[in-house]
This record gives C-alpha cells, sequence and structure tokens, in this order.
C-alpha cells in the first residue's frame, strides 16, 4: 500500500469538534491551458484540528495534507488564500495533469469533494500525417490530407491561398471543412497553395500552405497578330504562354529556323507560376526582318505555338517642281506623286523570296503627320520607338 495513503490515514484519528467541518462550495470545473499555472480551491468551513488533504483520483496519490506538499512532484504546491480556503496549485501544466482530484477532509467518516481538472492544447498541424506538394494533371481528381493534433480535437478548414474558388464534386466553394480535401476535374488556374486551418477554440490556430501544381500542355497567344515599325528602329514581339511544367520558348522566322539571342535579336522570358510572358526584340529592323515569326512554347506536355506579323513603314518626301516658260513668267507648283497604302498579305509563301514588298507601307511626310496623331506608339524622324504593344 502506498506509504503517503497510511500516513493520510494516521491521521484520521485526529482531534475532533463537537461542530463536523463542511464544504462551502461545490467542485470545480477548472480549464486551462498546457504550460500554465492553475489553481484549484477547496473551501472547508469550521474545519477545527481536521486536516484537508489533496488526492489524484486516478492514481490515488496523496499530494498534500494540511500545509505540507507529499508528493515528490516538484510542480505542485499548496497554498492558503483564506482561513477556510486550501489552494493545490500545479505550475507547468501537462496534458497528463488533467484528471480529477479529490480534496479529503478526515473526519469520520470522510468527507470528500471532487474537481476536474481540463488541460487543453492549442492546435497544431502534424505534417507527417498531411500532404505535401501535390501534382496533377488538368482535368483529373485530386484527394488532400490534413492531420492536426490539440485538445479538444481540432477542425480543418480548407481555402485557396488567392481565395479562389475550388470545385469539389458538383459544387464550386471557397472553403471546405474536413481533414480531407477531394477536388474534382483540376483546372490550371487551380495552380497556387491551398491552406489548411486548424482550430479548437484555444488561440492561436495554425495553417499549413499546401503547393499545388496542375500539369499542363502549352497554350500559346501573341498580344497583337501585326505589328509595325521604322526601318532602322527596334520593335518588340510579345507572346502569352500558359504550361506547367515551365516550357522551353523560342522563336522563329520564315527565314530564320531558330532565332537566337545576339546583337540583333534579344528573347526574354518571364514566369509567374503557369503564366509566362516570352519577348523577341528586333533591333535596327531591315526589310530582311519582315514577314511571319512564330512564338513555339515546349514542355514534355505538348507543343503550342502562334505567329504574328511584322511590317515596316516608310516615308517618302514632298518635293515642288518649278516649271519656267518664254511667256510671261508663270511659276507653276505641283505635288510630287505619293504611292498610296498597299494591302497587308498575311498569307505567306514559305519560298517567296521578294514578299517583303508586301508589307511595306510608304507614307508621305504629310500622312506621317496625321498618323502620329493618331498612332502613338510610332514615333517620327530618329526618336527611339518606345513601346509597340499595349
Amino acid at each position: 500500500m502506498d506509504r503517503n495513503f497510511l500516513i493520510f490515514a494516521a491521521l484520521l484519528s485526529c482531534g475532533v469538534d463537537a461542530k463536523e467541518p463542511r464544504f462551502v462550495d461545490a467542485g470545480s470545473n477548472v480549464t486551462v491551458v498546457v504550460g500554465r499555472d492553475t489553481t484549484l480551491t477547496c473551501r472547508v468551513e469550521d474545519l477545527n484540528d481536521y486536516k484537508v488533504a489533496w488526492l489524484r483520483v486516478d492514481t490515488q496519490t496523496i499530494l498534500t495534507i494540511g500545509p505540507h506538499v507529499i508528493t515528490k512532484n516538484h510542480r505542485v504546491g499548496v497554498a492558503r488564500g483564506s482561513a477556510q480556503a486550501w489552494a493545490l496549485t500545479l505550475r507547468d501544466v501537462r496534458p497528463a495533469d488533467g484528471g480529477a482530484y479529490m480534496c479529503q477532509v478526515n473526519t469520520e467518516p470522510m468527507i470528500t469533494q471532487t474537481h476536474q481538472l481540463q488541460v487543453v492544447v492549442p492546435p497544431d498541424i502534424v505534417d507527417s500525417g498531411s500532404s505535401g506538394e501535390v501534382m496533377v494533371r488538368e482535368g483529373e481528381n485530386v484527394s488532400i490530407h490534413c492531420a492536426a493534433s490539440g485538445v479538444p480535437p481540432p477542425t480543418i478548414m480548407w481555402r485557396r491561398e488567392d481565395a479562389g474558388i475550388m470545385r469539389i464534386g458538383n459544387q464550386s466553394v471557397s472553403k471546405w471543412s474536413g481533414v480531407w480535401l477531394n477536388l474534382t476535374a483540376v483546372e490550371r488556374a487551380m495552380s497556387g497553395a491551398l491552406l489548411c486551418i486548424a482550430s479548437n477554440g484555444v488561440p492561436p490556430s495554425v495553417s499549413k500552405r499546401i503547393p499545388l501544381r496542375v500539369l499542363c500542355k502549352p497554350s500559346a497567344v501573341v498580344t497583337q497578330k501585326m505589328i509595325g515599325g521604322y526601318l532602322g528602329q527596334s520593335v518588340l514581339l510579345q507572346c502569352k504562354i500558359e504550361a506547367y511544367p515551365t516550357p522551353s520558348v523560342y522563336w522563329t522566322h520564315i527565314n530564320i529556323n531558330r532565332i537566337q539571342n545576339g546583337s540583333k535579336y534579344q528573347t526574354l522570358i518571364k514566369s509567374n507560376s503557369y503564366k509566362h510572358t516570352a519577348v523577341l526584340k528586333i533591333d535596327d529592323v531591315s526589310r530582311d526582318d519582315i514577314g511571319a515569326y512564330q512564338c513555339v512554347a515546349e514542355n514534355v506536355l505538348g507543343t503550342a505555338r502562334d505567329d504574328i506579323t511584322l511590317y515596316t513603314l516608310a516615308t517618302t518626301t514632298t518635293s515642288t517642281t518649278t516649271v519656267t516658260t518664254t511667256r510671261p513668267t508663270t511659276v507653276v507648283t505641283e505635288p510630287a506623286s505619293t504611292q498610296p497604302y498597299i494591302e497587308l498579305d498575311t498569307s505567306l509563301e514559305e519560298d517567296v523570296k521578294d514578299v517583303s514588298d508586301d508589307y511595306v507601307v510608304v507614307l508621305s511626310q504629310h500622312q506621317m503627320q496625321n498618323l502620329g496623331k493618331l498612332r502613338k506608339p510610332f514615333l517620327m524622324g530618329t526618336e527611339i520607338q518606345r513601346n509597340v504593344f499595349n
């Protein structure tokens, strides 16, 4: 038998008074967050020479007798808030401290009072039981799991990091509850991150960020199907691409199988998740540069391409001709002829080498002035073309 229990039993025969002790209050239910300190208080009236003891119910371990701590647990203490109060104190509470505690008075028969201690634990994500980065092909279904611990057991809520919509079965929702998130017919727009948020009423709530990668074959769309520029200046061609994994992107020209970076051509690609922007800069534009260009994007899932046609702008000068006869002096001024606009032919023949003339637009100075008022992207004279696309 426990030695401490024998000590307490020996004290049962201590002095007796005619007026018996009684508990002032009912037993308490105390909730404490793990790691903090807590107190269970037993108030006894007319105690006289009797002793108050605290015991752990499940183990029948005596913790304190009167003002003395019996257990060897250094976190346990006893305090007197008033003449009637006998307080059991627990420091740095642990989950195992939760349960029933009994306050006893050694009367004959013994009187007891039970107090309940609940230790609550903030939620925590269990990484070993939760999904990591998830990859799924576009159009397929995927199930993602999130495990959490805590007391009481946490609830799990899912949402997208960008607050977008998720498709679950026949529903389109912005939030979902449950340890499993079952996404249906995943689209590339779902690429990003999912947040698994665990909460149980004990702050703070916690979350886990789970990246979702949607594997999709490329798509390519140029921002302008036709674009013009001046001879000797620079022009930019732009292509919008969607693909994951990140694609290999290159440009071609009707006269060049694959354009390489150099002094004349410069390529750039900027990526954000599955969205990419490819740019081709052509310096010192000449008539050899006109014609059809192709933006090509490739990854392991497929290939996509789109066309853009480059044409050039040129100017003619306006001159005057003075005609003099032997008659009384008459001066006649006539403008030089101006070549009209040429219809642009967008269907290119692969082996036509003189096709460049079909893409040249020749303007008079007067027409250039009017065009300059209407088309801001094209600058006159020797100024640099700053932007050729919105």
